[in-house]
């Protein structure tokens, strides 16, 4: 595959992609692209953030009230776990309890529990307890399967 790059002083950036088929690699690449332009809302002292959604390593809801967190900063976000979990489930978000979402790829570490749950280690330190209702799932993301 070639790849050119073009700086440019003035204008709109852009991306073009020629292909003869559809490849995995080329749909990877533009669902890349794609990804690049969500973003969460994130609400802290009055102020709202824009966040990308690869900076989250999980969303977890106290008292009715959803939380974001990243490795520095912990905001407040409108949405329900429920919808951040249908619209960022492409970008590697799963669910993990009935309270949290995890961003798989900020997963660093795992280790098997008693009772099927899985001890997942964030790439912030913090250790995240895979229930055993979602274990069985996640296992099966890992390994590739559809």
């Amino acid at each position: 595959m070639k790849v050119t790059l073009q700086q440019i002083s003035a204008g709109t950036e852009e991306v073009v992609i020629k292909y003869k088929d559809m490849t995995e690699q080329i749909e990877g690449i533009v669902n890349y692209i794609n990804r690049q332009e969500k973003k969460l809302i994130g609400l802290k002292e009055g102020q709202q953030y824009a966040i990308p959604p690869q900076n989250v390593i999980y969303l977890e809801s106290v008292d009715g009230v959803t939380y974001l967190y990243t490795s520095m900063e912990v905001y407040r976000t409108n949405l329900s776990l429920a919808a951040v979990e249908a619209m960022y489930m492409e970008e590697g978000y799963f669910r993990c309890s009935k309270a949290m979402i995890i961003n798989i790829y900020r997963i660093t570490k795992l280790k098997s529990e008693s009772g099927n749950r899985i001890d997942a280690m964030m790439d912030n330190g913090e250790h995240v307890i895979i229930s055993r209702r979602y274990a069985k799932e996640l296992r099966r993301i890992l390994r590739g399967e559809t």
